[in-house]
């Protein structure tokens, strides 16, 4: 099952210690005119007093385009066809960096976390083993409890297992 859009922003949320009206609904917007998952869940982390969105504004505009990302994208991972090729993607991207944005957590990686939490916990080692640098950096942001909240951890092999 997919992550939905009030659980994903809910998540967001607690990740970055901000307050959340009572009416979390995604067409109930704290900001004027903004409506939406992506626009939520940036409108979020605007509030928070941590930077979520890198060192510039370059790093700025492609949060925002991850996030678009995931919200065009991540909402139908639980399409076999659409989760191979999403993790394909970001296997590719991941390549040759440790987070999607620069050289620090960001929010793309936090959302990005959510939307294919589910879909990692169901893959096999196997699985996991194809898409290695995908599995690298979800381990290394599953290890942050805060961020993780309540999902359990998810378990990688560090050998490979198939060749």
């Amino acid at each position: 099952m997919v992550i939905d859009s009030n659980e994903f922003i809910e998540k967001i949320g607690a990740y970055l210690r901000v307050e959340q009206r009572k009416e979390l609904d995604v067409n109930v917007s704290p900001v004027p005119g903004s409506k939406g998952i992506g626009t939520r869940a940036i409108s979020l982390a605007k509030q928070c007093k941590e930077p979520h969105f890198g060192k510039t504004r370059e790093d700025e505009t492609l949060v925002r385009q991850w996030i678009e990302y995931a919200v065009c994208y991540g909402c139908y991972v639980d399409v076999a066809q659409t989760a191979r090729q999403v993790l394909k993607e970001l296997n590719g991207v991941l390549a040759t960096r440790a987070y999607l944005v620069g050289n620090a957590l960001t929010l793309a990686d936090v959302g990005l976390y959510y939307m294919l939490y589910s879909v990692v916990l169901n893959l096999s080692y196997q699985e996991k083993e194809q898409y290695l640098h995908l599995s690298r950096w979800f381990n290394n942001l599953q290890q942050d409890s805060r961020l993780r909240q309540n999902n359990k951890l998810i378990n990688f092999s560090r050998t490979p297992l198939y060749i």
